[in-house]
């Protein structure tokens, strides 16, 4: 991740919006992005309790979550161009497969560094998704990346920022995949070549996004599989929002 300046992917709406990879200068104000609408709307934040106010170390780990991530230098926001403020960002990681005996990036910071039930909750929840389909095992890959959240502010909502989002995280990630681009990323990551864009849409709202960007669905689960503290997901969970789709944009 630069420390400031990030890269130009795009402009939006007759040049009033800027899509630039995520920069340590501007982290901060997108982790915001988090509080101010996803920890509050998002799905499984709802269903597993973050959304609400007395959950903040929730919500804290979550942000350090996203903040971890955001040093692969994959992550994107959207700039409105006349304020210079964030109001939508994508948080994308680099996954692949540990070394013998290591746990995987999201388990690790699960078991390690995750402090509240509900974050460990919503956190199982995605690994539970993830590993019904071994996306690796049967697209042949061993490195992909994961559009892990996604979110916009309320007041930016339905301009198409989110499927923006989505459109430039799979151009980002084909550079990558031919090598392209890797003086912007971790250096640690820079031998890496995803194959493929993976995402859990857990709305009917980012589903849409999804058709848009022409992702394949590998899996539907239903909120009422699950639960916390009492209740069934489908129980706290908006009922336009039925289920989750694992998704993936393969090259």
């Amino acid at each position: 991740m630069k420390a400031e300046n990030g890269r130009l992917w795009g402009k939006l709406h007759d040049g009033k919006f800027e899509v630039r990879s995520v920069t340590e200068s501007d982290l901060e104000e997108a982790l915001n992005i988090l509080d101010d609408s996803f920890f509050l709307n998002e799905s499984v934040c709802v269903a597993c309790e973050i959304n609400l106010p007395e959950n903040q170390q929730a919500r804290l780990d979550l942000r350090e979550l996203c903040r971890i991530t955001a040093l692969d230098g994959v992550s994107l926001l959207v700039k409105e161009v006349e304020t210079g403020n964030v109001v939508a960002v994508s948080f994308n990681k680099i996954q692949f497969a540990p070394l013998p005996g290591e746990d995987n990036f999201f388990l690790k910071f699960r078991n390690e560094d995750v402090k509240s039930p509900q974050a460990r909750r919503l956190m199982d929840f995605m690994i539970e998704v993830d590993d019904r389909i071994d996306v690796c095992a049967i697209y042949n890959m061993d490195c992909f990346c994961e559009l892990m959240f996604l979110a916009t502010l309320p007041s930016h909502e339905r301009m198409g920022l989110g499927r923006s989002l989505s459109q430039f995280t799979i151009e980002l990630t084909k550079e990558l995949a031919d090598g392209k681009g890797l003086d912007d990323i971790d250096e640690k990551l820079r031998s890496k070549r995803p194959a493929a864009v993976t995402a859990l849409w857990t709305s009917s709202f980012s589903q849409k996004v999804g058709k848009a960007t022409n992702f394949e669905v590998l899996n539907v689960v239903s909120y009422s599989e699950f639960e916390y503290n009492g209740k069934r997901f489908d129980e706290r969970i908006n009922p336009l929002h039925k289920f989750c789709e694992h998704v993936i944009h393969k090259f």
